[in-house]
């Protein structure tokens, strides 16, 4: 990656939580710059973040590993960023709304989700479902479109 990463959280956003959360880039050795230009979506979200990279990239700078790394191992690393962001703004439940680059796919990631969410939503065929929102659905324990189909792996 070149140059920063640009990070939009809420407006609300305190200047001490801005600071926490270029702390959590910074260890993942992440240059980033974090703007409070958005509003907060939801009164039961907290907290709000929007982060545009590769998925697999993103998750291996916080599980210290190659981005080609198994899914299985990418994804506590992105389970650990969603934990130390919730951590920066010290509330849970708020969310990430993350956008693979490649692909301009939409996903909501939250401290609320089950720890295969993010295995599987590393193993997601990105490709295939180019420019989608997808969402975690608890009832099939797996990543689907809003129109509702499964999403394909790889």
């Amino acid at each position: 990656m070149k140059g920063f990463m640009r990070v939009s959280v809420g407006i609300e956003t305190t200047p001490e939580e801005v600071d926490a959360l270029e702390h959590v880039f910074r260890l993942a050795e992440i240059p980033v710059l974090v703007d409070d230009e958005i509003a907060r979506f939801s009164v039961d979200s907290p907290w709000v973040m929007y982060v545009s990279a590769s998925l697999p990239w993103f998750s291996s700078r916080f599980a210290r590993l190659a981005p080609d790394a198994p899914a299985g191992l990418l994804g506590p690393g992105l389970e650990s960023f969603i934990e130390q962001v919730s951590g920066a703004f010290r509330a849970p439940n708020g969310s990430v709304v993350f956008t693979d680059e490649s692909t301009e796919v939409m996903v909501a990631l939250t401290s609320e989700l089950p720890k295969e969410a993010f295995d599987a939503l590393l193993s997601v065929d990105m490709e295939r479902v180019e420019g989608e929102r997808i969402s975690w659905d608890l009832e099939h324990d797996a990543w689907y479109t809003l129109r509702g189909e499964p999403c394909p792996t790889k």
